[in-house]
């Protein structure tokens, strides 16, 4: 593949110029943009924690109050082991009274249920045996092994329906001071109207979703029962534990709307403010690659001018005098330039410098400094060429090429040039003593109708 020169790369720099700095805009745009959506997706979070932190509260307080209720059965066992189903109705209808979520009150000594209230409706779990029911055997055990209330549920419960379990277990102490398990106390609750005034449950809409698991007390262990499962995997959802009695469950909250990220007219924004950024840094440097082309060019030819020569040719003259190279300056003048520009006119004068600028670029090599420094006077400085049948070549070309009828043109103009050349020698300490001794051989050349060239002097 070819490479591209030294012009074409710089005649891509401001588009390229503009593409990196277009990026670069964008990317410092879009930063500002994920910094924004994170601080507001940190105040959504902090949000949703205090949300779940207020519905948390109030399902611990509903909840535990209720359950609390409950206690009240055990200590009317043990104040009377004697006791009527009206005593029981009496007792139970106090505790409903107080809080409707309760479904039914049992009790059942030697963990068999002997009585319940209301009656109506919950006959099926009359003589209902726990330690052979399957659903219900490991939490009674446990609540035997452990003496202290525990917390079922929700189950569906064996009159029907779904229910918390709060059981309680009543222990006589015996004359010697031993225990002596009687049974439990067992109070059914409706974990509806709870979950709603604590306001968790999935139907009840709003900008956060609730799910809870840890069925039987069992935390993040235990079962969900309410809400989606996969709340508990989103990393956008918040947990925290919820403590009832014997026991905790774990609520996961999210928000239902999530911030989400940029949207496509943000992104469409944050493109056109980059691309803007991009084509001005692009036209500017071309702009400025312009206005330095036009200091350091000749407008009409595109050839160095005047000022650019003496920069470049300062710097390729102290190297050849510094390395001992040689250094040959050639100075090409336009034999009766002004008698084409009177007689054909200034156009034909300046498609006959064009077409002599086009023929020394094809003549010379890309390291030559080519240059127009006057109207119709060019120089050329040829590095590491000494006077010789090289540079003779080299002059032949040009004349071959040169000393013709101008192409293209629709008058007969006959172009001819005098050239002079001089190489670096003591006699020119200076570039312009170079350029000095170029010129009078090229007056000598116009003379003579031939190339001359100064007598050259070693270094």
């Amino acid at each position: 593949m070819k490479r591209p020169s030294p012009p074409d790369r710089l005649r891509r720099l401001p588009l390229a110029a503009g593409i990196v700095v277009a990026c670069a805009v964008w990317l410092l745009l879009q930063t500002f943009v994920w910094l924004d959506q994170a601080r507001r997706q940190q105040a959504e979070r902090a949000m949703l924690q205090a949300e779940a932190g207020t519905a948390r509260a109030r399902l611990e307080s509903e909840l535990n109050a209720t359950l609390s209720l409950s206690l009240g059965l055990s200590t009317f066992v043990l104040a009377k082991p004697i006791f009527t189903q009206d005593d029981l109705a009496q007792v139970a209808a106090s505790l409903i009274r107080l809080q409707p979520a309760i479904r039914s009150v049992a009790l059942a000594p030697d963990n068999v249920i002997r009585h319940i209230y209301p009656l109506a409706g919950n006959q099926k779990a009359l003589g209902l045996r726990y330690l052979e029911t399957p659903a219900q055997r490991d939490a009674v055990l446990r609540l035997m092994r452990e003496q202290r209330p525990v917390t079922a549920g929700p189950i569906e419960l064996a009159q029907g329906g779904t229910g918390i379990i709060n059981r309680i277990p009543i222990v006589f102490t015996r004359p010697d001071g031993s225990p002596h398990y009687w049974g439990l106390a067992s109070v059914a609750i409706n974990p509806h109207p709870i979950f709603e005034r604590a306001g968790i449950r999935p139907d009840a809409g709003g900008d956060v979703q609730y799910a809870l698991r840890g069925r039987d007390g069992m935390g993040e262990k235990g079962d969900v029962f309410l809400g989606d499962a996969a709340l508990f995997d989103d990393p956008a959802a918040v947990r925290m534990d919820v403590v009832i009695p014997g026991g905790r469950w774990q609520l996961a909250a999210r928000t239902r709307a999530p911030a989400g990220g940029p949207g496509i007219g943000m992104q469409a924004l944050l493109v056109l403010l980059a691309a803007g950024a991009g084509t001005l840094l692009a036209y500017s440097v071309s702009v400025h690659r312009r206005i330095r082309s036009m200091a350091l060019h000749d407008h009409l030819t595109g050839l160095a001018n005047r000022y650019q020569f003496k920069l470049r040719g300062q710097d390729m003259f102290a190297l050849a005098r510094r390395s001992g190279c040689h250094l040959t300056l050639l100075n090409i003048d336009i034999d009766d330039f002004k008698s084409i520009n009177d007689t054909y006119g200034h156009a034909a004068g300046d498609a006959v410098l064009v077409y002599i600028a086009n023929t020394l670029r094809t003549c010379c090599r890309e390291s030559d400094l080519l240059a127009r420094v006057g109207g119709d006077e060019f120089v050329v400085l040829l590095p590491d060429t000494p006077m010789g049948p090289s540079l003779d070549a080299l002059l032949g070309r040009l004349h071959a090429a040169i000393d013709v009828m101008l192409p293209g043109s629709d008058v007969p103009i006959r172009l001819r040039i005098s050239i002079g050349a001089a190489t670096c020698s003591d006699a020119t300490p200076t570039l312009d003593a170079l350029m000095h001794e170029a010129d009078e051989a090229m007056y000598r050349a116009k003379e003579n109708g031939q190339p001359q060239a100064a007598d050259p002097r070693s270094t």
